[in-house]
């Protein structure tokens, strides 16, 4: 009887040895990034692959330096000679995805890069130099706070602000907690769960419901406070609706007007020009078509729009007010399907579409003299 006991034991090990063993190689040479990750890499190995982001103390997230082309300072784009050569003429540019140039795969398709280029070979200005600042997922909240504690050790000449959905979303939150700080936003959550060493164990567990804390998104990154109420958004339906508010997406954000995209902006603005620093807002373009592609129908929505507009006529009124440079990209991007991704997000030819225009603008305007 012990000696078939020992005898079934030693072929359940060898089983699930074999499986193992077989699972490891499958997944080794034939699995996807994603089951690689999930079912062989360490924690350590996860962290250097899949997070874009670190935590920044107050500014609370930012880019990981020397990942793909992130450069040491943590910025898109090639390295920054600190502290800056006497004869640089420096422009850093502030926003989201949108200026951080999100799905484009390398920082020269990005605006800023492509601006920076432009100046140099066809007007000249050679020594101007363009910072992209941008960060996926920013609104005026972050590049605010980020302007005053890591933008200006850059020692800029010019910034350059490019912002508006972002802060759509900041919100489109329970207009009982709508207030000055992002409500949404939470403090930076170490994932630190242990991962089992068997790739075997880990298929078991995620077919069993268990996450393994291999989700790297801002928001489980960051999760929202639990008594906090953002909009669960129902997009099914003749209007977008906040379906745990039990309101309509446009009924919020008439609750929660854009009073703090403006604070933000006028505080950006009030720092860069008790420092002599050169100030462009810039109305922020989409295209209102519906896309093939992830996020492609967010700038199709009627309240998204909507917003959008206000957050633009504060752009163009601050700009009157203030007395800074402007440039009302939203009335002159073209919106045909070529120059997007997703409606969003601009493509290589997008991008080289703004670069030029804003580049026409620094030249004709005399902002670089």
């Amino acid at each position: 009887m012990r000696k078939k006991l020992a005898l079934s034991a030693a072929a359940i090990v060898l089983t699930l040895l074999a499986l193992e063993v077989g699972w490891r190689f499958y997944v080794a040479n034939f699995g996807t990034q994603q089951q690689k990750i999930l079912y062989l890499y360490s924690r350590a190995e996860i962290d250097e692959l899949q997070s874009l982001y670190r935590p920044i103390p107050f500014v609370n997230y930012g880019l990981t330096p020397n990942r793909d082309d992130v450069n040491s300072l943590g910025y898109r784009g090639p390295e920054i000679t600190q502290p800056k050569p006497p004869d640089r003429y420096r422009i850093v540019a502030l926003g989201g995805s949108t200026t951080y140039g999100g799905y484009l795969d390398r920082y020269e398709l990005t605006w800023t890069y492509k601006l920076e280029r432009l100046l140099a070979d066809e007007y000249g200005y050679s020594q101007v130099e363009v910072v992209n600042a941008g960060v996926p997922a920013y609104s005026t909240f972050e590049s605010a706070v980020n302007f005053m504690l890591r933008a200006q050790d850059l020692d800029p000449d010019m910034i350059i602000i490019y912002h508006a959905t972002n802060d759509v979303r900041a919100r489109l939150v329970d207009p009982a907690h709508y207030r000055g700080g992002y409500g949404l936003r939470g403090t930076w959550r170490t994932l630190d769960k242990a991962l089992p060493a068997s790739a075997l164990q880990r298929l078991l567990m995620h077919k069993l419901g268990d996450s393994l804390q291999l989700a790297f998104s801002l928001d489980e990154r960051m999760p929202a406070p639990s008594d906090v109420r953002g909009c669960q958004l129902d997009t099914s339906g003749a209007k977008a609706v906040c379906a745990d508010l039990g309101m309509t997406a446009q009924q919020v954000l008439d609750a929660n007007p854009p009073i703090y995209f403006q604070r933000n902006l006028e505080n950006i603005i009030g720092m860069a020009q008790s420092r002599d620093i050169a100030t462009l807002l810039m109305t922020w373009a989409y295209s209102p078509y519906v896309y093939d592609a992830p996020n492609g129908d967010v700038m199709s929505q009627p309240y998204r729009q909507a917003a959008v507009a206000e957050h633009n006529q504060i752009i163009r009124e601050l700009a009157t007010e203030r007395d800074t440079l402007f440039y009302d990209m939203a009335a002159n991007l073209p919106i045909e399907r070529q120059f997007w991704i997703n409606g969003v997000h601009q493509s290589d030819a997008g991008t080289s579409e703004m670069a030029r225009q804003l580049a026409d603008y620094l030249s004709d305007s005399g902002a670089l003299d």
